[in-house]
């Protein structure tokens, strides 16, 4: 007799676990808008539960697949879980463990760290989003200028949540979570690149508020006009009251 029930996720990411997972995505995209939890939480855990059965062509594809699983998981969300993150991130990096022309090698510490950064509660967590950050501008040089401001900005984030975290070395922290930041800012208005210039200044200035320096006032102006030319009438309101918070 014919099997006459629906295909199941499973069975799509049996069959095809790219083109499954790009549904899958995109489904989770449009149950979170919905506010539909529980299908969401169904998902991602039917996804996790087929995952070892997966065939993939190649150890690339593999690798490929685990790294886009790990960012789904190490994103903040119903399904985030930081363990099954670094699961898929160690896939990904045991394929990936050296420097290559495609980028991947970094492409993977940094997102692994984004993940530490984003869903870590301790300060050692915090310590090897930094680690891995740092290891991911080893080759996001001055070359790759672009990728590189990218990770500063979100390295001076993982070094200020490492501060709150680890009080006795915040002093450190927000220094080196300062320096990150101006240098991503440099960069990006060196680039052009308008809204994440303004967000690096805004987040630079977050920094040396709560290093208590007395330039945080100025840096939240310039984020506030760099808001300001964007448009982006609430940032830069937020911005404003900042500044004037800390005067």
């Amino acid at each position: 007799m014919e099997d006459s029930r629906a295909p199941t996720l499973r069975d799509a990411l049996r069959a095809s676990p790219a083109e499954a997972y790009r549904d899958f995505f995109r489904l989770q995209e449009r149950l979170r808008d919905e506010g539909d939890v529980a299908r969401a939480r169904e998902l991602a855990e039917e996804l996790w539960a087929v995952l070892p059965e997966l065939a993939f062509d190649s150890g690339e594809d593999r690798a490929r697949f685990h790294h886009n699983v790990a960012v789904f998981f190490g994103s903040p969300g119903e399904a985030a879980d930081l363990s099954r993150a670094r699961t898929c991130f160690a896939v990904a990096m045991d394929w990936w463990r050296e420097p290559e022309d495609s980028g991947w090698h970094a492409r993977v510490l940094h997102n692994f760290a984004t993940a530490l950064s984003n869903l870590g509660t301790t300060s050692s967590e915090l310590e090897e989003a930094v680690d891995l950050f740092v290891r991911a501008l080893e080759w996001r040089t001055g070359e790759r200028e672009i990728a590189r401001a990218v990770t500063l900005h979100h390295l001076g984030l993982a070094w200020r949540k490492f501060g709150e975290l680890a009080p006795e070395r915040a002093g450190e922290a927000l220094e080196k979570s300062a320096a990150a930041l101006a240098e991503a800012a440099e960069i990006r208005a060196r680039h052009g690149l308008a809204e994440g210039h303004a967000l690096s200044l805004f987040h630079l200035a977050v920094s040396l508020e709560r290093a208590g320096s007395a330039e945080a006032a100025s840096r939240f102006e310039e984020a506030a006009a760099a808001f300001d030319r964007l448009g982006m009438e609430a940032q830069a309101e937020i911005s404003r009251k900042r500044a004037d918070a800390v005067r």
